[in-house]
């Protein structure tokens, strides 16, 4: 069964944008997606990428529950909207979150101004797939980037 939606995942995500990381801290892995995405070649502005994330999380941490971060920026100059995600194999205790769990997964999304409607879409599509405890265990025991890719692929 393909969930509505499904395709913008197929679109924003690729194999080579999965990491499975080992930072300590939320900002180590927010650089590192953000760096990911930034040199993905569908984003022509880094820095605006990278202040665009952070202003975002010091307005209010993306942390939706359930140990899953979603750290999200439009700017001008995104190609197409685009995805990386890390799997990280530590709790981040510093990625403040809604119900207080510690984020292991996060899920960064950048697309432009006028693809609200598609991003709400692309999130709804993550939500489904994350609050399935079954699958948010699967993501964290993953053995590597294309094991994700295949789990995340699989729920839809």
């Amino acid at each position: 069964m393909s969930l509505p939606g499904a395709h913008l995942l197929d679109e924003a995500l690729s194999p080579t944008r999965i990491h499975l990381t080992e930072e300590s801290r939320k900002d180590a892995v927010l650089e590192f997606l953000i760096q990911q995405l930034g040199t993905s070649g569908e984003v022509g502005d880094y820095e605006a990428l990278h202040s665009a994330i952070f202003m975002r999380e010091s307005l209010m941490s993306t942390g939706i529950g359930l140990g899953v971060g979603v750290p999200h920026a439009r700017i001008s100059s995104v190609r197409r909207m685009v995805m990386s995600v890390a799997v990280n194999r530590t709790p981040l205790e510093d990625y403040e979150s809604i119900d207080g769990q510690p984020v292991r997964i996060v899920f960064m999304v950048a697309g432009r101004p006028d693809q609200q409607s598609k991003y709400v879409r692309l999130l709804a599509v993550l939500s489904r797939i994350v609050k399935e405890s079954d699958n948010r265990e699967r993501l964290i025991n993953a053995g590597s980037p294309e094991d994700v890719y295949a789990m995340i692929r699989g729920a839809l």
